[in-house]
């Protein structure tokens, strides 16, 4: 019995994980994009969902000052059929035990009717959220692909050509 337990525990982790990654990168490449262009941001979810801008700073605020975990929640609330309000107070609940727990307490979980259209659209939104970031920086010349390691500055000193200065008022004339 404790070896159907550990590894029905297993396959659910393992179904779990990428789940929670896709949610993590689409948070990630929502909130880059919203750092470059939040106005445009802003713009993208009122139309996609249909709220208005004093809506969005309220949810903004209830989903921890994130703009990635308004996406979020605002796709959990169009697939769910659930209230927006109602969704916040899932975060708010729930918030640190991750993303996973609030999709699971609201009833988006494998297996259920909800579950393979919500993480579609969040897959689509996150390449879209990807595309914008990478088009703004494209007109901007901003490229941020990769993130430099800090180098320490070389020093450049040529040991074999040292010039000494010879301050010493003595003259070293010996004539």
């Amino acid at each position: 019995m404790k070896k159907i337990n550990l590894l029905l525990l297993f396959l659910l982790l393992a179904c779990a994980l990428p789940a929670q990654d896709g949610i993590s990168v689409f948070i990630g490449r929502a909130n880059r994009y919203a750092s470059v262009e939040l106005s445009d941001y802003r713009k993208r979810l009122c139309l996609e969902y249909n709220i208005s801008n004093h809506s969005l700073d309220d949810y903004y605020r209830r989903c921890g000052n994130d703009w990635g975990n308004v996406g979020i929640a605002l796709e959990i609330a169009r697939t769910s059929g659930k209230k927006m309000r109602d969704v916040c107070d899932y975060y708010k609940r729930y918030h640190r035990y991750g993303w996973n727990r609030i999709l699971v307490e609201i009833g988006i979980k494998p297996g259920s009717m909800y579950y393979n259209p919500f993480y579609n659209r969040v897959h689509h939104h996150s390449d879209c959220w990807h595309e914008y970031y990478n088009s703004y920086c494209e007109r901007h010349d901003k490229f941020h692909h990769k993130k430099h390691k800090y180098k320490k500055p070389k020093k450049h000193h040529k040991r074999h050509c040292r010039h000494y200065d010879d301050d010493d008022d003595d003259d070293d004339d010996d004539d």
